[in-house]
């Protein structure tokens, strides 16, 4: 069986288990967002909508970049640390933007390019990652995106396996590209994106085979090249993105312009965005969602400023003593995040405020807890925000009005900690690389927490049984099943995987399908929420089913977590976890249970029975609290230190758990705890 709703924002009717729109004679409806404004401008392609935004918002500010003034290096413990000096953002205009990306092309063209060619793209979110993507495509060139926390094994596969002559980078990134280079034989040249103090770096151990170039020098001098622009087309394949690689080698998927463009207009429908917005930019672009999202604000006339997570706010890891965070110059009024930074951001404020002392911190934690109920009395949200929250509010700008949250499952918790604290409206969104991060989002005044709000414009959204697993669509009172999705937003398929693609896309009906394998539920309300997925699903002795993958996103928002990965054996009926603890609150949970020797080392205290006993109890009170069953909450845990890093292989670059790499590192530790059980 199968339960199915497509949902066009507007008026919908139901017949039986379907939800559709109502046909209104137009070719959109009258909520479509930039649709009829493409339409109209004849945009079919990525390239096509920096156009029409230039033709629009010409002189306006459209991408800004901050000033680096001053770089300190220090080394410990055989590390090299750094802190910088920074300076006011510098903005350039969609007129200039648009002949950066003019320039781009045609330089690239230069040197040997053709269309239906490939370069990649292997640098940090900045202004010039995106110009120089906008550039290529309005040849034609495809864009090969590659995360920069991906190992180098991972980035040698995506260069190789596309076979790139052209590789764009950045000046800290070249290092690695350098190392690389001899596994990549088609590589012929390298585009360094400079550093503002240091240019393109320590060339030295570059290969002499390979030419090197600038980014500036690509793009000066072309007013006199003579090469005609080929016109993409909307089925072209625009960005070949590789996934972060959960469970093995990462994956190429394959995204035409129209791909792309259905989600940069279900976007612009979600969000109330428009040219007096400002939007900070510090998630990857070699996400789709930061990509989709970055091609909207433009079109919609939005300025993009660009950050970073290491200089986000004035407590970031690079900045230096006195100088502010990114998001408290740039004042942004518009921000994507995913939950991991969202949480980090709560952890940061909490020990601040507890640092103040207890008083302070009661008052504070109480007008998180009441403040939605407290708002519905006169003037009491103000006074909150003006005599308690300002401060907080202030480290991110202090005009954040929205907040998109996606690439992993936001807990309640924390939803509600962060809409209390920075008095902002937060949309979560559900999406894939498969289907061009678009599949569901909330709208903005729903204030409910829980779910991922329903499905996107255009997409089309089924769910359908999963036995093994004991979700149907008839289950009571809503139905449940893995998650289908169809319409425009499905990518054309994985890059040279045609057994991957066998198993995940089909064609039904002259549409387009992938099975995404995340396991939704459906309220009455049309609002889907991930339940589970097929991979993180275990069944334990008795035949209770555990969603390691729910468990542990509620309990990582505990405190002293800095991140988790629960175990789960199918010949027992309990669950174990490794747990990374929060280094900065270790202390105090041995201060806690009477260790104030400060000779002992953080090892010793992961060690130590009594930490581990009162870190689980916590674990354990915790997990009640955010719902989990008894056999969801795990009888016994391990603490350790290691970093979880995609260096070490325990995580991808997006920073999800490689549960079978963990599994595997963790072998014998689990056995031990659940020998200790039995």
């Amino acid at each position: 069986m199968s339960y199915s709703r497509m949902a066009v924002r507007g008026v919908q009717t139901a017949e039986g288990w379907y939800v559709k729109a109502k046909p209104t004679g137009e070719p959109y409806p009258p909520d479509s967002g930039l649709a009829p404004k493409f339409l109209d401008a004849g945009v079919t392609t990525l390239p096509g909508a920096l156009r029409y935004a230039t033709s629009v918002y010409g002189s306006k500010p459209c991408l800004a970049t901050r000033q680096l003034l001053e770089r300190e290096r220090t080394e410990k413990n055989g590390k090299t640390f750094e802190k910088l000096r920074l300076g006011e953002y510098r903005w350039k205009t969609y007129s200039e933007v648009q002949q950066m990306a003019v320039d781009v092309g045609l330089g690239v063209r230069v040197r040997g390019l053709q269309p239906l060619d490939r370069v990649v793209v292997f640098a940090e979110t900045r202004a010039e990652w995106l110009v120089a993507a906008m550039g290529c495509l309005q040849h034609r060139i495809t864009v090969v995106t590659l995360y920069t926390t991906l190992t180098d094994a991972g980035v040698a596969h995506g260069i190789s396996e596309t076979e790139v002559p052209l590789v764009f980078t950045t000046c800290d990134l070249l290092p690695r590209v350098t190392r690389i280079l001899s596994q990549c034989p088609k590589v012929k040249t390298v585009v360094v994106m400079e550093d503002q103090l240091e240019g393109v770096g320590d060339v030295s151990k570059f290969p002499k085979d390979v030419g090197l170039v600038p980014f500036k020098d690509l793009i000066a001098d072309t007013k006199s090249v003579d090469i005609s622009t080929p016109v993409p087309e909307a089925d072209d394949t625009a960005i070949i993105m590789y996934t972060s690689g959960s469970t093995g080698t990462p994956k190429g998927v394959e995204l035409s312009h129209s791909n792309i463009l259905a989600s940069v207009i279900a976007y612009s429908v979600q969000m109330n965005v428009g040219p007096e917005d400002r939007y900070l930019s510090f998630l990857p672009l070699a996400h789709i969602m930061e990509l989709a999202s970055e091609t909207a604000l433009i079109s919609l006339g939005a300025t993009i400023l660009y950050s970073s997570p290491l200089t986000l706010t004035s407590t970031s890891p690079k900045v230096m003593k006195g100088t502010n965070g990114d998001a408290k110059v740039a004042k942004p009024t518009v921000m994507n995040a995913v939950p991991l930074v969202l949480d980090r951001i709560i952890k940061g404020v909490s020990q601040k405020v507890e640092q103040q002392g207890w008083i302070k911190s009661l008052i504070f934690n109480e007008a998180v807890k009441y403040k939605f109920w407290l708002e519905y009395i006169p003037f009491t949200s103000y006074f909150l925000n003006m005599f308690i929250f300002r401060r907080v509010q202030e480290e991110l700008g202090g005009y954040l009005k929205r907040l998109v949250v996606g690439g992993a499952p936001l807990s309640p918790q924390t939803h509600e900690t962060m809409r209390a604290i920075f008095d902002v409206s937060i949309q979560v969104g559900y999406g894939s690389t498969e289907t061009s991060s678009c599949i569901s989002g909330m709208d903005e005044d729903d204030v409910s927490t829980g779910h991922t709000g329903g499905p996107n414009l255009g997409v089309i959204m089924k769910l359908i049984d999963w036995e093994e697993g004991n979700y149907r669509v008839s289950d009571k009172p809503n139905p449940r099943g893995e998650i289908v999705v169809g319409g425009p937003v499905v990518g054309k398929g994985y890059f040279k995987l045609p057994e991957e693609n066998k198993a995940s896309f089909y064609e039904e009906n002259g549409m387009r399908w992938f099975r995404t394998g995340d396991i939704g539920e459906m309220n009455s309300c049309g609002s889907l929420k991930i339940i589970d997925r097929k991979k993180d699903l275990v069944k334990l002795k008795h035949g209770e089913y555990v969603s390691l993958g729910n468990a542990e996103s509620k309990l990582k928002t505990l405190s002293n977590v800095e991140n988790i990965c629960v175990f789960a054996d199918s010949t027992k009926d309990k669950t174990v976890a490794v747990v990374v603890p929060s280094a900065e609150r270790l202390w105090k949970v041995a201060s806690s249970v009477g260790i104030d020797n400060e000779s002992v080392s953080m090892e010793e205290l992961c060690r130590d029975d009594r930490v581990k006993e009162s870190i689980l109890k916590e674990l354990q009170i915790h997990g009640k609290k955010c719902g989990l069953n008894r056999w969801e909450v795990p009888a016994a845990v391990y603490l350790t230190l290691e970093p979880w890093t995609p260096d070490t292989g325990l995580v991808t670059a997006a920073l999800k758990l490689r549960r079978k790499q963990l599994s595997l590192h963790y072998e014998n530790t689990v056995h031990n705890m659940y020998s200790r059980l039995d």
